[in-house]
């Protein structure tokens, strides 16, 4: 390989490509690029980012793209660009230095390390004049250079703690378990006396966060809480606290209502930058889409509001309309259109008036906060003044509210006026793990919402990621065109596992079709772990890595496989261990299994699909002769009653 000129024309990474014009002479992560620092003594910078990050790109263009940076890189360092969806492994390793040295992290995300691959310094983003507090570019490899030569010899390798990487003892038990025939009586939790007063004070720690004004958690940049959603949600349909309710419906409202939803096309933005919600970063992520919609499912279910379905279903349509690629979803789209963040959906009130006629011009602004000022750079990002759905569900309002048939009218015009415009880059990465979220939460569609059609995409998703990912040696992680990534990552074989065991859940025939996969799913999960600690993945050109255990903004592989394998056990009468109960906000999604294995859930067996709205949404379906179900330490005979508790 030739190191003098910048290679990552033919990466497998549209985020790679996006700098293969740089005139700095990138690198990907090999050993052969590790090698080459090694024999001439040259610092390292790894540079973590992604394709559609706003602040990424501005890097390219300004320091990556500046002659004078880039005659100091090519000059005295080894650059190497990393796809942190790519390699979350390299990306976690990196933070985690990162979040230990100075406190808070974030990308693009540089780290310098010695020639033999030990981290001294890193920091985000920084551009070729002083910046934020930062000097330019070039004095920060200057400095580095320097420090290097003069105490390079000292430095101490990082090492991550592996401590909230253990494999606990419920899920070793789950693992170290062979696959036996189930007996005669389900596994049934018992219920333990300290955990009602558990989920109580998770739920409480989550209620001091709450944003009460604006809804959400914290009081600045609000991030879609995922995981702590189903939490509550959960916790609600068990009956468990009346403080769940309140902290769901206020959220979910917000950010549908707000300028975290894309209104038009359905989907939903990363985050709002303000605590109201108002304005996003534009980027749209597979992941978002796939938790939000499994979450508005729910709530569809649980508090029968008709905008919580309509929200969902135009997640399905923006899923189907913009994501999807063949039989899978793109990992993401860009913020930015031409250089320009979220210039694809602003809007001047002039052209919203060229676009609409006066009866849909009067309805888009009883429906839409709109002005002639904007509230986004002169131009108008849409934020709904009437929520969706309230036609249906809130007489008072309603009598202000346009016709439904007119606000369609209304969304389709802009939408279609919208579409003529130039629209943002696509990473075409198709992701495993994201892509089984997204598998997992159109069941919840299905299930919860009855949006049609999405059992039978599920089906197909998941036809198609077992086909392309899964092989004899292991399971690939992302891919791009015919080329597949062929690393294993915890978090996406857990992922992959809860999305066929929940499948499997619809039909007797889906459970059986799947069987073998998911046994091999199980086989590649205890592959996963060494020493009693689980690794995100373990591969020949980077050491292990401990997984990160955090669920937020997607589930941790920790907490995917832990709730997959225990699925897996509940529905096949195997015996399991009850899950602790862990922090309220970083660790949402691995008290799901807390509340599954302590009983907080419904075990309904039966020879024929029991309709889904039959059975509360805490409910998991067995195929079978049909038994006894138990919850919450009560058994019925049959079916268990609607409103449990």
């Amino acid at each position: 390989m030739v190191f003098t000129r910048n290679n990552l024309e033919h990466s497998l990474s549209p985020y790679l490509r996006q700098h293969a014009e740089n005139p700095v002479w990138w690198q990907e992560w090999s050993d052969e690029a590790l090698a080459f620092a090694r024999e001439q003594d040259r610092v390292i910078l790894v540079s973590v980012g992604y394709s559609t990050c706003h602040w990424c790109h501005v890097m390219a263009r300004e320091a990556f793209s500046d002659p004078e940076c880039a005659r100091l890189l090519n000059a005295s360092f080894v650059p190497i660009k990393v796809d942190r969806e790519q390699r979350p492994d390299i990306d976690h390793y990196m933070m985690s230095f990162l979040v230990a040295t100075t406190g808070s992290g974030g990308w693009p995300l540089n780290v310098f390390l010695t020639p033999d691959a030990r981290p001294f310094f890193a920091m985000t983003y920084a551009s070729t004049e002083p910046r934020f507090g930062m000097p330019g570019f070039a004095d920060i490899l200057a400095q580095v250079l320097s420090f290097y030569r003069e105490k390079g010899a000292n430095v101490e390798r990082f090492t991550l703690n592996g401590d909230h990487s253990r494999v606990d003892e419920a899920t070793r038990t789950l693992l170290e378990q062979e696959d036996t025939p189930g007996s005669e009586e389900p596994a049934v939790a018992v219920i333990g006396e300290s955990d009602e007063t558990d989920v109580l004070r998770l739920v409480d720690e989550l209620e001091r966060s709450c944003d009460r004004v604006h809804a959400g958690f914290g009081s600045a940049q609000k991030f879609p809480p995922h995981a702590s959603l189903l939490f509550l949600q959960h916790v609600h349909a068990a009956g468990l606290s009346a403080k769940a309710a309140p902290m769901v419906t206020e959220t979910l409202d917000a950010m549908m209502t707000r300028g975290l939803h894309d209104h038009l096309q359905g989907g939903f933005f990363r985050y709002s930058v303000d605590r109201e919600w108002t304005i996003p970063h534009f980027e749209k992520m597979l992941y978002d889409q796939a938790m939000l919609l499994w979450n508005y499912a729910i709530a569809t279910r649980l508090f029968g509001r008709a905008g919580y379905r309509q929200t969902a279903a135009a997640i399905v349509r923006a899923l189907e309309e913009t994501f999807r690629v063949g039989n899978g979803y793109a990992s993401a789209h860009d913020a930015d259109t031409r250089h320009r963040e979220g210039a694809t959906y602003l809007w001047k009130l002039d052209e919203i008036r060229e676009v609409l006629d006066e009866e849909e011009l009067d309805a888009a602004l009883r429906v839409f906060s709109l002005s002639q000022e904007g509230n986004f750079e002169n131009r108008n990002h849409l934020v709904r003044i009437i929520a969706p759905g309230v036609h249906d569900d809130d007489p008072m309002r309603a009598r202000r509210a346009p016709a439904p048939e007119l606000i369609e009218r209304v969304r389709a015009r802009l939408l279609a006026a919208r579409r003529v415009r130039e629209q943002p880059e696509r990473d075409e990465k198709i992701v495993l793990g994201w892509n089984a979220l997204a598998g997992c939460a159109l069941l919840a569609a299905h299930r919860h919402a009855a949006i049609e059609g999405t059992l039978d995409r599920a089906v197909e998703l998941a036809s198609f990621l077992v086909d392309r990912f899964v092989r004899d040696a292991g399971v690939g992680h992302a891919v791009l065109g015919a080329q597949l990534q062929e690393q294993e990552f915890l978090r996406d074989v857990g992922a992959l596992l809860l999305f066929l065991a929940m499948l499997g859940e619809e039909r007797p025939e889906l459970d059986e079709r799947f069987s073998a996969t998911r046994a091999f799913l199980r086989a590649r999960l205890a592959q996963l772990q060494q020493n009693g600690v689980w690794m995100e993945s373990i591969a020949e050109d980077f050491a292990p890595v401990p997984a990160d255990p955090f669920d937020q903004p997607v589930p941790s592989g920790i907490s995917l496989a832990s709730h997959a394998l225990l699925l897996e056990r509940i529905r096949s009468h195997q015996p399991y261990e009850p899950h602790p109960f862990v922090d309220a906000h970083a660790r949402s999604f691995a008290n799901l299994s807390a509340l599954a294995s302590r009983g907080y859930t419904y075990v309904v067996e039966s020879p024929q699909p029991v309709a889904w709205d039959a059975i509360p949404v805490n409910s998991v379906r067995v195929h079978g002769e049909g038994r006894t179900s138990c919850y919450r330490g009560i058994c019925y005979l049959g079916l268990p009653p609607q409103n449990p508790g």
